[in-house]
């Protein structure tokens, strides 16, 4: 059941990846003290994420940081748009 979970979360994330990808966003994994998020970077957006946060952590950030755009217009597959919530 565990790993049947962690696939879909794995789904999820590439779904998101493809997204911010679709939206001009760059993503970057690293490492560090942090948790990450959306940002600016010299006028250009930027989402940082922390590369050893589980799966899960990782998807309530990138549902709680992609709340705030403007989404309305974009195509999203079904099962994002389910998750996050438009």
């Amino acid at each position: 059941m565990a790993r049947k979970k962690n696939s879909r979360n794995e789904h999820l994330i590439q779904e998101i990846e493809n997204l911010l990808a679709q939206l001009s966003i760059p993503l970057r994994y690293e490492k560090g003290n942090f948790k990450g998020g959306l940002c600016r970077v010299n006028d250009e957006r930027l989402f940082i994420l922390n590369k050893n946060l589980p799966l899960e952590q990782k998807l309530q950030i990138f549902r709680e940081e992609l709340t705030h755009l403007d989404l309305e217009d974009i195509f999203i597959r079904p099962v994002l748009r389910d998750y996050l919530g438009h």
